[in-house]
């Protein structure tokens, strides 16, 4: 090569590294896909959507943005999320809210390596690392529509600020074009189970037909489908199940309609295993195209692989027990020790115990005693109340899958003498019960002390028993066995049967064998041994369960309880109502609850909010109308959140309907009255005794009603109200109500008058009733019976002539009676030839033709008859009338008349026809009373009263005649003090005052105290009496001697006053007012002179 060509070359390469040197440092953007949008939302990018009708999957793509325009935009890649949505239209900015969110996706990991070093790596072009997004849709069964696609971003910065841009853009972020999504319906059954019993070596398997939820698959012809049951020891999965199947065929192929199937192991084995249930459809798509939907999208394949071991583990060697007892408490433990068995994992120990040697847990008589888990060699048995005698203990070891040898080694027993006593719990504790799913509940509790070798039984109700409930009627009709284990187990699990929604309660029972020697005694007053409410997951909505249904009558209310199911959110209840027979005639029938069928709807829409999702019942409270008594069966009907409705109706206390009696009339009632004897007491009229009183009520009641008896006089019977016993409740008598009764007794201290009974009720819809009865009354008097004709022949001085009767003559008897209450009973009768010496005789008691009731109320009767003198002998006769009161109260009154031999002819001649001669008159006889006899007891007593009244007023007159005693200055009496005394003043009368004179004005003289005499014709003047003041006493004479008194102390001069005296002529004196002496209040006596005669 030329030196020129060389220069030529070197330029050459020179100018190529100076253009490679200017083209890299162009912009890189110059070669980036092309973004639409805004760089800043990180909008995804060419998005693309297409569906496998052989997977069923809809795929979609897209990309992150790929731009350097702005490179801060991609600073938030990674804490940006894409949004997936799904939507029957074109999904866009206005109607992103009602497409479905299907997935979200970051939009470059952070975690992962190859896109975490560099932001510009998480570039979709060519100027980053992203391989773009996919995400595949799994379309819904039966899906026959269009459907289009949307991605938003959403971007969560560091600060928690969340940026959402849902501005699509089509065929970027939105796909312009629907994707058509075709997919076949599920053809497979639903929720496959499967359990595996060790004790039978037998595998279950359960499931729900299509056809029992959507009838659509025939089961009849040449087309009907069949089941096919897979077995593998792979998971069986939607994507292996078309290699599995094809490499296998199915263990069992069974007819259309059967839900489940049975697989005996064989013993000794020990697997894990899936099982799955498909169906066979023979042309489906056409004759000779069949199909089996193998996707497993209904639960048809298990999960989890299914446990089937059956076989038993090494047994248990050097087992020893000791008895301790407590002295203390007459208690004991037994302790049973052993060895561990080595070379497995997870076992567990049972212990086994009787009353003599075995060699089997199937052995009658053995009973297990306790369960403990590995690691676990030794267990203190709390020996029963009364244990006495040698007791034999066994272990058996049982694998980590429950598998153990029923057939025991010698040398894995022992035995020990116990002697133990204390008090025993019948009852196991702690009862628990979970509804685990898989249609399964487990019932847990710990074993009760003091029993040994019990067996524990489990039941279940639809509502909480006592004792008193648990009988041999309700065992199996309101309380279900489910299953019995022995002790040391614990725990049961119940299989809740398919497609029912139910509310439990689970009791578990003990039956124990004591002693080793007496009979098993089951113990069942369910004290604390249940638990509940549980409730169990179903399909369908099952029947309501009424609690309560309580009418108040008194106020028109009806309050209806029912239970609310815990396992449906957002239930609908009504109640309808039914005043029919919906039940039939012995109301055990099941109702569909349709107006067609009689019912009516009472109340409807009653929602639950979710606000009482901790309550177990619903209470509604309605008015009814006032004045009814009417039978009503009232049904609850519930709607779950789906609209699905179960509309059957169950009558009682289980069921979602009862009958109630709608009584809005308080209770009415009748009485009658019976004596100690029990007979029936119809007299209006009560005496003292002992009664009982018998109340017919026409509906039952609600307690038991009271009775008070009372006097309207104050007298109290019964004391107080008193509560009424039940003397018949006519059950089996439709036409009669309940009877009550009570005893009560009347003494004689109770106060007379009208009875008033009151008694007080209340029925058992709470009306109450008081009732009065007036018409009665106690007795205390007998009647008041008088006759009026004819009269005594001791009447009209005493010969008989007042009650005198000629024969031939019409005679008239009369009376009348009258009673307190009332008269029963009025009579007469005559007795003929009273007092004849042929003798008499007496007639019968005869009732009056024209007995007269006066008042009306039967206190008061009278009568009046005309009878022939001719029918009774010529003499004396006696007519008796008799009355009786209600109360048995007699009185008897008689008289005598007389018939003459006379009467009269018809010319008013009177002719007298005699037998025999007239007796002469009888002697008058002579009554001579004595000095005793009241007659002169009265005489005495008047004359000894008259002769005390005497000398009283002799005294006084004595007293009032005396003057005052003499002083020693004064011979003379003052005339005047007995006078002063007498009236009761000291002072003068104004009589002038007292005529309303006025007195003639005379100077003023001053007056002076005349020492001895007075005008005795002066007035005192009237002045106000004043309480008078003791003055100092003073030395009184003593009297003189009187001289003898002519009568009673009145002398002649006394009685001379009354004799006409003349006095002589004095000067006039002035009257005035002068004061009282200070002593006691008298007068000075007045002077009078006996005149000279």
């Amino acid at each position: 090569m030329t030196e020129s060509s060389k220069a030529y070359d070197g330029k050459a390469i020179a100018s190529l590294l100076v253009l490679l040197m200017a083209f890299s440092l162009m912009p890189i953007s110059n070669v980036a896909a092309e973004d639409t949008g805004d760089l800043f939302h990180l909008q995804a990018q060419d998005i693309h959507a297409s569906f496998d009708s052989s997977t069923e999957l809809t795929t979609i793509t897209w990309r992150n943005i790929d731009s350097l325009e702005q490179p801060s935009a991609l600073d938030n890649f990674y804490d940006a999320e894409y949004h997936i949505y799904r939507h029957t239209e074109m999904i866009n900015q206005s109607n992103i809210e009602n497409a479905t969110l299907v997935h979200s996706v970051a939009a470059c990991d952070i975690n992962d390596p190859a896109l975490s070093a560099s932001k510009y790596l998480c570039l979709g072009g060519a100027n980053g690392s992203h391989q773009g997004h996919s995400f595949s849709y799994l379309v819904d069964p039966g899906t026959n529509d269009s459907f289009y696609y949307g991605i938003t971003t959403v971007i969560t910065t560091q600060d928690g600020t969340v940026s959402t841009y849902d501005s699509l853009i089509a065929n970027e972020s939105s796909t312009y074009h629907p994707v058509t999504e075709i997919t076949t319906p599920i053809r497979t059954p639903y929720n496959l189970m499967a359990s595996f019993d060790p004790t039978t070596s037998i595998t279950s398997l359960s499931w729900v037909n299509y056809n029992d939820i959507f009838y659509v698959l025939p089961e009849e012809g040449p087309d009907a489908y069949q089941t096919r049951i897979w077995e593998s020891s792979l998971p069986i999965t939607r994507n292996s199940a078309a290699a599995l199947f094809a490499s296998m065929t199915p263990i069992a192929q069974i007819a259309t309609g059967v839900s489940s199937y049975q697989i005996t192991i064989p013993e000794d084995t020990d697997r894990q295993v899936y099982y799955a249930v498909t169906y066979l459809m023979p042309n489906y798509f056409g004759p000779g195209q069949d199909y089996e939907d193998i996707r497993l999208l209904s639960n048809n394949a298990l999960g989890t692989p299914l446990i089937e071991d059956n076989m038993p583990a090494t047994p248990v060697t050097s087992v020893s027990s000791y008895f301790f007892s407590n002295t203390q408490t007459g208690s004991g433990t037994t302790t049973i020790t052993w060895a561990d068995v080595s070379g497995e994992d997870g076992e567990s120990y049972a212990v086994y115990s009787s009353g003599q040697s075995f060699n089997s847990t199937d052995q009658f008589g053995v009973e297990q005693i306790a369960l403990v888990e590995e690691g676990e060699s030794e267990v203190d048995h709390q020996v029963p109340v009364g244990r006495l005698g040698t007791s034999h203990y066994c272990v058996v070891v049982i694998d980590s899958n429950g598998i153990f040898d029923e057939d025991i080694e010698e040398y894995s027993c022992t035995s020990v003498y116990e002697d133990a006593f204390y008090d025993w719990v019948a009852e196991p504790t702690n009862v628990m019960a979970t509804f685990i799913g898989n249609s399964q509940t487990l019932v847990t509790w710990n074993d009760q002390l003091g029993a040994e070798g019990e067996k524990y039984h489990i039941w279940r109700a639809n509502f909480l028993h006592t004792g008193s409930q648990f009988t041999e009627q309700a065992e199996n009709t309101t309380i279900f066995y489910q299953g019995t284990v022995t002790d040391g187990i614990e725990e049961f699990t119940v299989t809740v049967p398919e497609e029912v929604d139910r509310t439990s309660f689970y009791f578990v029972t003990s039956e124990a064998l004591y002693q080793h020697s007496a009979g098993p005694y089951h113990y069942t007053q369910l004290n604390q041994n249940w638990f509940g409410p549980v409730y169990e997951e179903t399909i369908t909505p099952a029947l309501p369960r009424i609690s309560t249904i309580e009418v108040v009558g008194e106020i028109s209310i009806i309050t209806i309880e029912w239970y609310n199911n815990q396992q449906l959110d957002g239930e609908k209840y009504s109640i309808w109502q039914h005043e029919g027979d919906p039940f039939g005639e012995d109301e055990d029938e099941v109702s569909i609850v349709t107006e067609e069928n009689g019912w009516s709807l009472f109340d409807g829409d009653i929602y639950d909010t979710g606000s009482i999702l901790t309550d177990f019942t619903f209470s509604k409270t309605y008015s009814i109308p006032n004045d009814v008594e009417r039978n009503t069966w009232y049904a609850i009907i519930v709607e779950d959140m789906y609209g699905n409705t179960n509309i059957e109706a169950s009558p009682g206390q289980t069921g979602n309907s009862l009958k109630v009696k709608e009584d809005t009339i308080p209770p009415t009632a009748s009485y009658e009255i019976f004596d100690g004897d029990g007979n029936l007491y119809l007299s209006p009229s009560l005496v003292a005794g002992s009664y009982s009183i018998r109340l017919s009520v026409n509906e039952e009641l609600f307690t038991m009603p009271t009775v008070d008896i009372t006097t309207t006089s104050g007298g109290k019977i019964t004391n107080a109200p008193r509560q009424m016993q039940v003397y018949a409740d006519n059950l089996l008598d439709p036409t009669k109500g309940p009877e009550y009764y009570l005893t009560f007794d009347i003494s004689n201290t109770v106060t007379a008058g009208m009875i008033t009974i009151t008694v007080d009720m209340i029925d058992e819809s709470y009306n109450s009733q008081q009732l009065s009865w007036t018409d009665r009354s106690l007795d205390a008097r007998s009647p008041t019976l008088n006759i009026y004709s004819p009269s005594s022949d001791t009447d009209g001085g005493g010969d008989g002539s007042k009650s005198k009767y000629l024969a031939r003559e019409t005679m008239t008897i009369s009376a009348g009676a009258v009673d307190d209450v009332q008269i029963s009973l009025m009579q007469y009768k005559f007795t003929y030839n009273y007092g004849s010496a042929s003798g008499s005789s007496v007639g019968a008691w005869q009732t009056p033709d024209n007995l007269q009731d006066l008042e009306g109320d039967g206190s008061a009767f009278i009568f009046s008859e005309q009878i022939s003198a001719g029918d009774f002998n010529n003499g004396r006769h006696v007519l008796t009338v008799r009355a009786v009161d209600s109360a048995g109260n007699e009185v008897i009154e008689q008289v005598i008349f007389l018939v003459d031999f006379c009467y009269n002819d018809i010319n008013g001649t009177t002719i007298c026809e005699y037998v025999q001669s007239l007796e002469p008159l009888p002697e008058p006889i002579i009554v001579e009373p004595s000095f005793s006899d009241p007659p002169y007891v009265f005489v005495w007593v008047s004359s000894g009263i008259a002769f005390i009244s005497i000398i009283l007023m002799l005294f006084v007159i004595r007293a009032g005649m005396r003057g005052p005693k003499r002083r020693k200055s004064d011979d003379d009496y003052d005339d005047d003090d007995w006078m002063s005394e007498f009236i009761g003043t000291t002072q003068q009368v104004d009589y002038d005052s007292l005529t309303n004179v006025t007195p003639v004005a005379d100077a003023p003289v001053a007056q002076e105290e005349e020492p001895e005499e007075e005008d005795p014709f002066s007035v005192n003047v009237v002045q106000r009496k004043k309480r008078r003041t003791k003055s100092k006493r003073e030395t009184e004479p003593e009297p003189e001697p009187e001289e003898d008194e002519a009568f009673f102390g009145l002398d002649d001069d006394e009685f001379d006053d009354d004799e006409e005296v003349v006095e002589e002529v004095k000067p006039k004196r002035k009257v005035g007012r002068r004061p009282a002496p200070r002593n006691a209040p008298k007068r000075r006596p007045t002077r009078r002179k006996k005149s000279e005669d």
